[in-house]
């Protein structure tokens, strides 16, 4: 079948057409421009010429000094710069990670996530099943993750606090070994829900409790949802790295441009919205980003100069989390503001927070220790998000501390008057 004339087609195509022009002294040379213009029809300007067919397809072949069309510059530039840019950024990334790993690392011979608990299945509120783990023996702490993590990030205290206390962890509701609810309800109503059917399994009557991140958001509101818990069976609280409002706006905080933090902010809520709508390849970037997964952990997650395997550890218990069950909490932790229940937390209270901590501002841990009666700010320098692994021994020595004033009343009043209001400890 012919194909279909064009405006840059050279004039002796046509003529070879009409069976006329078969010289063989000019095949191959362009035959001279007909002058002979249809009525209303204006020359065609030299713009281009059509080459001959390759693999049957015409391609345009622009005549020297002629500038190149803004729309095909602008796509040759948009398309280098991004093969230029994935490539140079595959590369640089797996050369940061390489030399990452490599760093000294004192941490390197423990066995994270393999420290296991007596498993227990416990049917929540909304029939949700929850996977509980109990380790130790004496007074009881409950100890409940942050978002994307799983029961086992609280390695340490698993390792070092069975010792002297029953210690009962649990997986979030669609984290790690527990079920997903049916409605897919993962409001912070629901996780609060979570808590106190794990306080009530325990048949405790006093016990602490100590949050990371979204958990201590999960407390705020089981003290606003069941004001008799705290004060109650709750006689303790630590929160570790969490807030009372929006963590979007903690992760923007630092940047102090509105533009600049409204564009970080879409940005990571656009994100989430993807992988809600196309969770398939949305887990297919993860894979493909594990270096990149790896240096965002340490940025978010992290001080200055972390163990590499603290952060690979991270890293792999954060990928293990299904991309659907991030799309499905993260609008959860948008948009809500619990710093009315702040004052009725009436226990004794510890906050800790990393003084580098780039996804819940120490701002918001000064703020909460302000705000709830009689609480202890405890700040960690040189550490982030995951203060809890960074500065281990600091926090459970304050946990324990903490659990003896409530848990043991024998020690509590000369406890009270040896430990300050805020301390502040320098990283290691």
């Amino acid at each position: 079948m012919a194909a279909k004339r064009t405006s840059g087609r050279p004039a002796r195509a046509a003529l070879e057409r009409a069976g006329r022009g078969r010289n063989p002294v000019t095949r191959g040379k362009p035959a001279a421009r007909d002058s002979r213009q249809r009525p209303g029809r204006a020359p065609r300007p030299p713009v281009g010429e059509r080459s001959p067919r390759r693999n049957g397809t015409p391609t345009t072949v622009h005549r020297a000094g002629q500038r190149t069309p803004l729309t095909v510059r602008g796509i040759g530039l948009l398309a280098g710069g991004l093969l230029l840019g994935v490539g140079a950024g595959v590369t640089l990334e797996r050369t940061l990670v390489g030399r990452d790993r490599r760093r000294e690392d004192p941490e390197a011979g423990e066995p994270f996530g393999g420290i296991r608990g007596t498993p227990v299945k416990l049917t929540s509120h909304d029939g949700t099943r929850l996977h509980v783990e109990e380790l130790g023996q004496g007074p009881c702490l409950v100890f409940a993750h942050g978002f994307s993590l799983t029961q086992d990030a609280w390695h340490y205290q698993r390792r070092d606090l069975p010792g002297r206390y029953r210690c009962v962890f649990f997986d979030q509701r669609g984290h790690g070994r527990s079920g997903r609810p049916r409605k897919d309800d993962f409001s912070l109503q629901a996780l609060a829900g979570d808590l106190k059917a794990v306080l009530d399994w325990t048949g405790e009557e006093r016990v602490v409790l100590v949050a990371h991140s979204m958990g201590g958001i999960a407390a705020l509101q089981l003290a606003e949802q069941f004001p008799g818990e705290l004060g109650g069976r709750v006689a303790g609280l630590v929160l570790v790295g969490s807030t009372y409002v929006d963590t979007v706006r903690g992760m923007t905080a630092a940047v102090s441009a509105w533009g600049a933090a409204w564009a970080q902010r879409t940005l990571i809520t656009g994100a989430f919205r993807f992988m809600g709508q196309d969770p398939a390849r949305a887990q297919q970037l993860r894979r493909r980003g594990s270096d990149l997964g790896y240096l965002g952990t340490r940025l978010f997650g992290f001080g200055s100069n972390p163990s590499p395997s603290q952060v690979a550890f991270v890293d792999k218990t954060l990928a293990g989390t299904d991309v659907e069950v991030w799309a499905k909490v993260f609008p959860s932790l948008v948009d809500f503001d619990l710093s009315e229940s702040l004052a009725a937390v009436s226990v004794p209270a510890l906050i800790a927070t990393g003084d580098k901590d780039r996804l819940t501002p120490p701002s918001a841990a000064r703020f909460m220790a302000e705000k709830i009666p009689g609480s202890r700010l405890l700040i960690l320098e040189d550490a982030g998000h995951c203060a809890f692994l960074e500065e281990h021994e600091v926090l459970d020595a304050e946990i324990a501390a903490l659990a003896d004033q409530v848990l043991v009343p024998a020690g509590a009043a000369a406890r009270r008057r040896r430990r300050p209001g805020v301390r502040r400890v320098k990283g290691s």
